[in-house]
């Protein structure tokens, strides 16, 4: 088959240094690309300068928006208009050569960005859906309801609900390489936090865990900024003694964190469409308590992987009782479910299935 794929234009993947945040979707991509090219496929991410991957990289020369040389100081980064201006440079660059015959199939995450060119193109579009369906996104994705050269994947079912008939074709959950997260049976006596600094993340909650239980907490975590509010008014006060911020740090240093701890608190107050530090920590051994919103039922096991609680008092009474959790059939959950085999053979099939149905022939 001959694909294309593209995320974004706003980072490299893998990020230039220690200090910038992965961007999840990003990176998946990223990694969904080189396997398969490694299974012979003819690849072509689309992707910023710094892009690297074991497709082939198009990144028509252009920096990275985030850290460009020229713009990048002067540019207000949250101006949609400028950001989506940039990322579809790129997405009418994938459409222009697929009206050549360039791919049999396109493969793009950003769905606003990119559908009102997808509509007009014979080459079948599949988009993996990263966020909640909000009222806006289920406009858009309506918009073009009736169109059948367009496909969606999902990445758990509690993504779909909002809007469950548009043209699903699969649910995918992301995968992850376990051979890079070392699993450790034996438990640390801390709590982990990890996810960006943002009220629907709940890290909040996570430190008033930490303080009734006594236990030590550990933060980690996008660059901490004064120009948070969240982050300036409902975790940084609580600084210091046994919660520690230990900011945004780099993979090997988080693995050894995630596998040290004694789980992971994961008190998310949104409709969390997958989570995937919770099936990172879990591949190292580390169970996981998590409040019962979006994915958190079809990633955690109840009383297998970690408690699925309904609260602060839910979660408190599971740290209690988390030594019964049994530290290899967490990473025996993520081999089972999670591998990042398992995605690329899900989304393998889903491209030929797009095809099928399309009835365009592929080329290996």
């Amino acid at each position: 088959m001959r694909i294309a794929m593209f995320c974004s234009s706003l980072l490299p993947t893998p990020p230039a240094n220690k200090e910038q945040r992965i961007h999840a979707p990003l990176h998946l991509t990223a990694v969904l690309a080189s396997e398969m090219a490694k299974r012979g496929h003819s690849v072509t991410l689309f992707g910023a300068k710094g892009t690297k991957s074991k497709a082939k990289v198009v990144d028509l020369d252009l920096q990275p928006l985030f850290n460009h040389p020229q713009i990048g100081d002067s540019l207000d980064l949250k101006n949609h208009s400028a950001i989506n201006f940039y990322e579809q440079v790129f997405v009418s660059e994938i459409y222009r050569r697929a009206a050549q015959g360039e791919f049999d199939i396109i493969h793009i995450h950003p769905v606003d960005l990119s559908i009102n060119f997808a509509v007009n193109c014979r080459v079948p579009t599949v988009f993996t859906l990263h966020d909640p369906i909000s009222p806006w996104r289920a406009f858009i994705y309506n918009t073009h309801k009736m169109n059948k050269n367009i496909f969606y994947v999902s990445i758990s079912d509690s993504q779909r609900m909002p809007l469950k008939d548009i043209n699903f074709i699969d649910t995918i959950y992301n995968g992850i390489d376990l051979c890079r997260y070392p699993f450790n049976a034996l438990p640390g006596s801390y709590l982990l936090s990890a996810s960006r600094l943002v009220p629907e993340k709940g890290v909040d909650a996570a430190i008033r865990a930490a303080k009734r239980t006594g236990l030590p907490l550990k933060i980690t975590g996008e660059p901490a900024s004064d120009n948070n509010s969240y982050w300036m008014e409902k975790i940084k006060p609580d600084i210091g003694g046994k919660i520690s911020y230990e900011g945004m740090v780099s993979a090997r240093r988080m693995f050894s964190i995630y596998k040290n701890a004694a789980v992971l608190l994961f008190p998310i107050k949104w409709e969390e469409p997958f989570g995937l530090t919770m099936i990172e920590a879990m591949a190292c051994g580390t169970p996981v308590i998590a409040f019962n919103r979006g994915s958190v039922k079809e990633i955690v096991e109840d009383g297998r992987t970690g408690f699925i609680v309904d609260d602060l008092n839910g979660m408190i009474r599971a740290i209690k009782k988390i030594d019964s959790i049994d530290r290899m059939e967490c990473r025996r959950h993520v081999e089972e479910n999670f591998s990042l085999k398992k995605m690329v053979d899900k989304y393998e099939k889903v491209y030929e299935k797009i095809l099928f149905i399309s009835q365009i022939p592929s080329s290996r």
